[in-house]
């Protein structure tokens, strides 16, 4: 088979104008490019600029997207190979702006000849491609998105090789939006008209990518704000226009327009009046509260504002110390009684006097629960009554964690459902003057089945001292939060006593005490009770076992002739089966639950048996005894 042969490598496309039309495209070698200081400017140069061995362009002929687009009609067609790939790796993070670089990573399938390059092409909306990189010869590859592309819109990128002409898959990638911004008054309009002291909203629109960075021309900075649009607030002493001096994104800066002009009337006749009386409408004596008023126009110097109060047919009288700002904190005095009175604000230079407002001085809350004795089914809700006097709304929290607030009118009743019989109390209730005093109490008992528990079958009625064993049981009826489950046994006195019990929903481990030094077996009864209620269960039998107590008695005689068989019998005691053992000939059982046990033994000579080990479930034991069998020849 001959040797493929090497194709040539593509030149680079060069546009050599003529004096009326622009001839086609051919290709040339390109000068070599010398070495730059700044490789992203270099990238550029190299794709949009005129061959410079072509005497006949000037560099400002072509514009850069008037080069790129001439050199997108150079493109070969598509090579029909289809065992070569070109797969662009996932850049779907990117989010660039136009005129900045960006490397795109890819790997490829097929092998691909010698002096192959790769390049990346930018493909908008319409399916036009341009080449965005300089060609290279393995990954990544690094591309200059055009400045003059619109960001917003929808493009694709698509990695080209030249030896074989193979294509990528087209990748969407997002281009950022220049900023832009446009200033004017809150209104929508370009003006305003203010009195000295008053403040105006303005509000900057914004386009393009956020967040936005912006300069205002009285020097206001606002840094990465996300709001669209973003409000400013203005108070200036004197006519005053604002503009924007500058605005930027994270694709640098951008356009701004608009203009807000501030006209402030510095001779305006002084003015002195309340808003927002509704917060003060109600009350308490002794808690501070604040007077918001507006006081607008030229006042003379070191004038002074006053809260002056009285009762209907009364004089004023000042009640805060005299204050410059619109917002004066005082405290009606305890030595006022609750009822209605009247509220203003005096300035002193000019002597002003604002409109007067209604207010009423409210007592502290007094909360009563009512005596009650309600009686209730399993899961039933009940009701409560609550009393109150002084200033409203009010809340209370009662004894058991019920709690309301907005509560507007008095009495009131208030929902509980209790689980057990239960005394209420009020542990907090207040209302407009906060906390309060309160008292009463209510008693509110619940019908539920009663408490029982039952011990099931225990497991084993046998056990070792000190072993732990579980006790099943189950319970019926209602118990109360605080109560406990305790697991007893009789002690030598007959005595019941608690055993340190451990309660799961199904079983109780409890811990066998260790029985008396001289015992070896002893039968104990045990129960489970509780405490809250008092309720105890049926009581049962346990044998406790002392461990490394078990016996294993040996016996039998007998005569036999050589190679015949007989048994010999062993007895246990005291321990917990299964026992095991070994006879003192070797012969080992493990694990049997018979009592008494019968082995079949067949000696060569007479032989005595005894028991030389010994384990049962409750430790080790003893043997005892013995067996003879004698062989008669």
């Amino acid at each position: 088979m001959a040797p493929k042969k090497k194709a040539p490598a593509p030149a680079k496309p060069v546009v050599t104008p003529k004096a009326d039309t622009a001839a086609a495209p051919q290709p040339t070698q390109a000068a070599p490019i010398a070495a730059p200081t700044n490789e992203t400017q270099t990238l550029r140069d190299t794709i949009i600029t005129p061959d410079s061995s072509n005497t006949q362009l000037s560099a400002d002929t072509l514009t850069e997207k008037e080069a790129e687009e001439r050199l997108a009609k150079t493109e070969p067609a598509a090579d029909s190979v289809t065992s070569f790939k070109i797969i662009i790796d996932d850049i779907s993070y990117l989010s660039v702006c136009p005129g900045t670089t960006v490397n795109i990573p890819f790997h490829t399938v097929g092998p691909y000849d010698d002096g192959n390059t790769f390049i990346a092409q930018l493909i908008d909306a319409n399916g036009k491609s341009v080449p965005i990189s300089l060609p290279v010869s393995k990954s990544p590859v690094k591309a200059v998105i055009p400045s003059y592309k619109i960001g917003g819109e929808v493009y694709r990128i698509q990695i080209v090789s030249s030896i074989p002409v193979v294509r990528s898959q087209e990748v969407p990638i997002r281009l950022l939006q220049n900023a832009s911004a446009r200033l004017e008054v809150i209104d929508g309009t370009q003006s305003a008209r203010i009195t000295p002291g008053q403040e105006v909203n303005l509000k900057v629109n914004f386009t393009g990518a956020g967040p936005w960075s912006f300069l205002l021309s009285d020097s206001t900075v606002v840094y990465q704000t996300l709001s669209n649009p973003h409000y400013l607030t203005v108070k200036p002493k004197d006519v005053k226009a604002y503009k924007l001096m500058g605005v930027a994104n994270a694709c640098g800066s951008g356009a701004v327009s608009g203009e807000a002009i501030v006209n402030v009337n510095n001779n305006p006749e002084p003015k002195l009046e309340l808003k927002e009386v509704e917060k003060i409408a109600k009350l308490c004596s002794g808690i501070p509260f604040q007077v918001p008023f507006n006081a607008t126009g030229k006042y003379k110097d070191g004038n002074k504002f006053v809260v002056q109060i009285a009762e209907r047919t009364g004089a004023f009288k000042t009640i805060s110390t005299p204050d410059t700002t619109g917002y004066i904190t005082t405290q009606i005095p305890t030595t006022y009684k609750p009822g209605e009175y009247k509220l203003r604000v005096v300035s002193s230079a000019p002597y002003l006097v604002s409109q007067t407002t209604n207010i009423s001085i409210v007592s502290p809350t007094v909360a009563i629960l009512q005596r009650d004795s309600l009686k209730l089914g399993e899961n039933e809700t009940g009701e409560l009554t609550l009393k109150f006097t002084g200033g409203g709304p009010w809340f209370a929290l009662l004894s058991d964690g019920t709690y309301e607030n907005n509560i507007q009118e008095s009495p009131h009743k208030i929902k509980v459902k209790p689980m057990f019989d239960t005394n209420y109390q009020i542990t907090s209730a207040g209302g407009l003057c906060g906390v309060g005093k309160f008292s009463g109490s209510a008693h509110v008992a619940v019908k539920s089945p009663p408490a029982s528990i039952t011990l099931e079958k225990l497991p084993q009625n046998m056990v070792c001292a000190g072993s732990t064993i579980d006790i099943p049981y189950k319970i019926e009826g209602r118990y109360n939060p605080n109560n406990k489950f305790t697991v007893q046994v009789t002690d030598k006195a007959g005595r019941f006593v608690n055993l340190p019990t451990t309660v799961t929903p199904t079983a109780m481990r409890v811990k066998i005490n260790s029985i008396s030094q001289g015992d070896t077996i002893r039968t104990q009864k045990i129960r489970i009770i509780s405490s809250s209620p008092a309720v105890s269960s049926a009581i049962e039998e346990l044998d406790v076992i002392a461990p490394d107590k078990a016996l294993a008695e040996v016996s039998g005689k007998g005569t036999i002739t050589a190679g015949r068989t007989t048994r010999i019998l062993l007895k246990f005691k005291n321990g917990l089966p299964p026992w095991s053992f070994t006879l003192s000939d070797g012969t080992a059982i493990n694990g049997t639950f018979l009592n008494p046990y019968l082995i079949s033994v067949s000696p060569a000579t007479t032989t005595e048996y005894t028991v030389s080990s010994l384990k049962s479930g409750c430790g080790s034991g003893t043997g005892k005894g013995s067996a003879v069998v004698t062989v008669s020849n």
